[in-house]
């Protein structure tokens, strides 16, 4: 069903909107703590050669704790519409990899950046803010006028949200959807990689 959402049955827009809000505050909580990444850490980092990846798997695996815990109430919002028995698990699960995979490389790329530039984070917390309203949580895509689409179309939020949002209202995501995100995984993992390579050895002068 694609229509306006306050004229769309409670059935259909209660989980539609929990679903997008639990998962951009997760998207948003990815964000804004790997800015703090390397940051938060420099006392470990100043002490001991530690591998700078464990401290991007350590943040994106407390964000993903922490938005587990609200994902119980999408789960129960979705039995209470009667829609979580049309939950697609398989692409669910294909997008979450491809979600976490992409978190994985932003962490690392907000952590060395903003270690060296201490502006970004403030900067991102405010991008965040208004990225809010120009990212399909409380409305449907569907509702803009054609010149307006590329308002979504270049909106990286708006296709990793549609990618996990999507299987949970009992939808496939599109194919054109599935080439988009794994085009920006492997933009981000190139971003990354060379990043990585020429910054790896200066962080811990930088913290």
């Amino acid at each position: 069903m694609r229509t306006r959402p306050f004229k769309s049955p409670a059935e259909w827009y209660l989980p539609y909107f929990c679903a997008g809000h639990v998962l951009f505050g997760y998207f948003s909580a990815l964000i804004n703590e790997g800015c703090l990444t390397y940051i938060g850490s420099d006392a470990f980092l100043k002490q001991t050669p530690y591998p700078k990846m464990a401290f991007v798997f350590r943040t994106v695996f407390r964000c993903s704790i922490l938005m587990l815990h609200s994902a119980i109430i999408v789960l129960a919002v979705l039995w209470w519409a009667g829609r979580l028995g049309a939950v697609q698990w398989g692409a669910l699960l294909g997008a979450t990899a491809l979600t976490l995979l992409a978190a994985s490389f932003v962490v690392a790329i907000l952590g060395g950046l903003a270690a060296r530039f201490r502006d970004v984070t403030v900067a991102l917390g405010s991008l965040m803010q208004v990225s809010f309203f120009v990212t399909p949580v409380l409305w449907v895509p569907d509702q803009l006028t054609e010149r307006a689409q590329w308002v979504v179309r270049l909106n990286p939020l708006a296709l990793f949200l549609d990618l996990t949002r999507s299987p949970l209202m009992g939808e496939v995501p599109a194919l054109q959807t599935w080439g988009a995100a794994v085009g920006v995984v492997l933009l981000l993992g190139l971003i990354f990689f060379w990043q990585y390579v020429a910054i790896r050895r200066r962080i811990v002068y930088w913290l």
